[in-house]
Order: C-alpha cells, then structure tokens, then sequence
C-alpha cells in the first residue's frame, strides 16, 4: 500500500516495524510543524503515536494483509487522532491499572497517552478498529 496522504487525510500504509514507526512518528512531526505547533505540543503528539503504534506493531496480533492508518486534524485548541488498524481489538481505557510500573516499563506509554491526551472512543467492527485520541494543546 502507499504511505502517502490520501486526499480524504487518511494514510493507510503496510507496517513493518521499526521502519513503519518511524515513518507514523514522522507524519505527526511534519502535522504538527505545518500546524504551527509549540515544541511540547510536537512532542507529545509524536510520543503519543509512537506509543499507541508501537502497541499495535508489537501486540496487535494482526494476520494476512496487516495495516494501521492514520489521520490527524486541528480541531478548537486541540489536536484529533484516529488510527484504524486490523489487530486484534484492545481498548487502551480498559488497559489494567499498575500501581508500578515494572523494570522492563510496561503500561508506561499508555500512561504517557492518558496523561497527555483523552481516549474520545474505541470501536472494533468486522475486523477493524478505530481508535480516536483528542489532545489538548498547550500552546508551548
């Protein structure tokens, strides 16, 4: 599949690890620089993609034609992410509460993703999920 933007502001690609997630890390950089974000704003939207992808790559236990999108928009003092993809389905809200988290960091980026940005909805549907993050910006 094409990792170029779609008119309709999706971005369907053909996951292949850290190559792919470099690739969705690099897409919310270049949407937050041509939105004129702060450097925070940037980096956590960056951080936020990074660990939501790496999630899907490393856990989505996806079969046959695996594939993530992504869209991003610039909605009133924030900033809306939905990625779709074929994995299994997991809602990030129902992810267990650690009270630590362990050496090896594990729950640690979605703390990241709660802290910084609200989950509007998570769906699954014949096969495909669709999850939608809106964060806030701070204007820094």
């Amino acid at each position: 599949m094409s990792s170029r933007e779609s008119p309709s502001g999706r971005r369907p690609t053909d996951p292949a690890g850290a190559a792919f997630l470099g690739e969705a890390v690099g897409s919310a950089r270049q949407f937050a620089l041509d939105q004129g974000l702060g450097t925070r704003d940037r980096a956590h939207i960056c951080i936020i993609v990074e660990e939501l992808v790496a999630n899907l790559i490393d856990y989505g236990g996806r079969n046959g034609d695996p594939e993530i999108s992504l869209e991003f928009a610039r909605v009133a003092g924030a900033v809306t992410l939905v990625i779709y993809d074929n994995g299994r389905p997991f809602d990030p809200r129902n992810a267990p509460a650690k009270a630590n988290v362990p050496v090896r960091g594990g729950g640690a980026g979605l703390r990241l993703v709660s802290a910084w940005s609200e989950i509007v909805s998570y769906g699954s549907d014949d096969g495909r999920n669709r999850l939608e993050v809106n964060m806030p910006l701070t204007g820094a």
